[in-house]
């Protein structure tokens, strides 16, 4: 497995501070430079801040030790930004990004189908199709598509054969119908008493982007189905996350699917009037009766820069110029952008009762999609 040279990793962070930006204090281009900074900080620290921890009883579930730990599909999401930042930064992160792919290559499911959980310890939990989406992604934007295909292939067959639903989207769980195996059997029952079945809007849309990004002429079929899904499943033109906060994820990440795949361009173009209207006074987007968090408003910007570029509009610079002080003015030199919530895991979805809302949130994935959101709109500025 490549490794980085400590050495190394202070002279490359050296250089990335000492690039020249914009003599303009106050730019796009500034915080992605300080997002990018935090980001890397977090590589060399261990992604201590971007750990999931969960208890998990012994009484109740077959676990070695009670808190099991996730960092995959989170690491998933920092590397495709790594990747964004790359093509900025003239390829200097080409040792993260390595030394990441490796990481996620060796986080996999060695038996059965394969493919990712998002806490890889947990028996219970199945490998699913948001992490399989996402680390499909990033291992082929980072240039091991080829190395890689062969752990995508059997859990995309079950994912697109076994699991097609009514809706005609598809179950987040990866697990095969027929000729389960012990622990696939295990997996079964806790979805039927604990994590719920069905279509998720914000999963769909990621399979989707991938699907667009690893051999969309392959699955043509598939892309058709999935995008047939997204199509009706919007609320007035935005879509709601199963699986994370709020509507700005579910809207940004069902927009670029819809886009990657070239798409009906009139269900793009009122989804970005949804997410334009929706903005606050102060330049931000919040959850609903909240006030304006860094990583809504983020959220909401990838979704408006996807939906225009797509489209062919541009974004009226004095409009993005209040949310971009926004996030300027949210930034704090020690922690970045603050933590929000992100990922909400309901229990109880089987019985149709929802009892507890476990939620994940971090500092670090604020930080991710605020840098994600910079770099756009560097390009958009390079544009001009």
């Amino acid at each position: 497995m490549f490794k980085i040279n400590k050495e190394e990793s202070k002279v490359e962070n050296l250089i990335i501070q000492q690039i020249n930006f914009s003599t303009k204090k106050n730019t796009w281009k500034n915080m992605f430079l300080n997002g990018v900074d935090h980001l890397i900080d977090e590589y060399y620290n261990g992604y201590v801040n971007t750990k999931h921890v969960m208890p998990f009883s012994p009484e109740v579930f077959q676990v070695a030790e009670e808190f099991q730990e996730g960092d995959i599909f989170q690491r998933a999401l920092i590397l495709d930004t790594f990747l964004d930042a790359n093509t900025v930064l003239d390829d200097q992160l080409e040792n993260i990004i390595r030394s990441e792919a490796n990481y996620l290559i060796e986080s996999r499911r060695k038996e059965g189908v394969g493919g990712w959980a998002y806490f890889p310890k947990l028996r219970e939990l199945p490998p699913d199709a948001d992490d399989l989406a996402q680390v499909i992604q990033v291992l082929c934007r980072s240039g091991y598509k080829k190395e890689t295909t062969s752990l995508f292939e059997e859990p995309l067959k079950v994912l697109f054969r076994d699991q097609a639903n009514i809706d005609k989207g598809w179950e987040s769980w990866i697990i095969p119908q027929e000729n389960q195996s012990l622990e696939e059997q295990l997996q079964t029952i806790w979805v039927n008493k604990a994590w719920g079945k069905g279509s998720d809007i914000d999963v769909v849309a990621n399979v989707l982007y991938a699907l667009s990004i690893y051999d969309e002429d392959r699955f043509s079929k598939e892309i058709k189905q999935g995008l047939s899904f997204m199509y009706n499943s919007h609320e007035q033109y935005s879509w709601k996350s199963t699986w994370y906060y709020g509507k700005n994820y579910g809207t940004y990440m069902s927009i670029r699917a819809i886009c990657a795949n070239n798409g009906d361009k009139q269900i793009v173009k009122k989804a970005v009037d949804f997410l334009i209207n929706s903005r606050k006074a102060d330049g931000g987007w919040a959850l609903e009766n909240e006030v304006s968090s860094s990583l809504q408003t983020a959220l909401a910007l990838l979704g408006i820069y996807e939906a225009n570029t797509y489209l062919g509009i541009n974004i009226d610079s004095n409009w993005l110029e209040k949310s971009r002080v926004f996030l300027q003015e949210k930034y704090n030199k020690i922690l970045g952008w603050e933590s929000s919530p992100f990922i909400r895991m309901p229990m109880g979805r089987p019985s149709g009762y929802i009892h507890t809302i476990l939620t994940y949130e971090s500092a670090t994935i604020t930080n991710n999609f605020v840098t994600k959101a910079c770099q756009k709109f560097i390009l958009r500025t390079n544009k001009k």
